[in-house]
Order: structure tokens, then sequence, then C-alpha cells
């Protein structure tokens, strides 16, 4: 049985990585894996916030990816504005959530 805590630790750390990737991509590589190995056995709670941060990475991912593919027809460059501004906008809210300890957004 899952303590009502498991799964906290991963979130987190999760955020955080998301957070540094704002400024380095590649931690945001570390994040979603953190977030696919430890929802398995978190707490609901924590398990939301680990699923709201796996939809978006996969959400950010072809944001950038888009965004690079048209930045020869420069519409792509609005497009990795775009996407950073996502990933900001889900990190600090989603992990203020957390800090607060309640229900990822949309949940």
């Amino acid at each position: 049985m899952a303590s009502n805590k498991a799964g906290r630790g991963g979130a987190h750390l999760m955020y955080a990585c998301y957070a540094i990737s704002l400024f380095t991509g590649l931690p945001m590589f570390a994040g979603v894996i953190v977030a696919y190995f430890t929802r398995g056995g978190a707490a609901p709670l924590y398990k939301g916030h680990l699923h709201y941060g796996i939809s978006t990475f996969w959400w950010s991912l072809l944001l950038v990816i888009a965004g690079l593919l048209l930045s020869v027809i420069l519409i792509g460059y609005v497009l990795l504005g775009i996407a950073w501004l996502y990933m900001a906008w889900r990190t600090g809210r989603g992990w203020l959530r957390l800090i607060d300890e309640r229900d990822a957004p949309g949940r």
C-alpha cells in the first residue's frame, strides 16, 4: 500500500527540472523520466501532478518540434515563444498547487 506522501518528492523534482529547463532544455527530459518512474506508486494527489507534468512535456515537445520545423518561414519563432510560455505557465501553476497540496490543474 502506498503512503499518502508517496510520489511527493518525484513531483517536486519533476517541476524543478522543468523550471531549470526554461533556461536550458535538457533537464526537461530528466523531469519526464522522473515522472514516469514515480507515478506508479504515487498517492492520487501526486499521481495527478505527475500525469500533468507528463502531458506538459509532450505538448511542449510537440510545439518545439513544430517551431523548429517552421522556423525556416519565420512563424516557427512565434511557436517557440509560445512553447516557452506554455512550459513556464504550466510549471509555475502546477508547482504552486503542489506546494499548497492541491490537485493538479484541470483535475
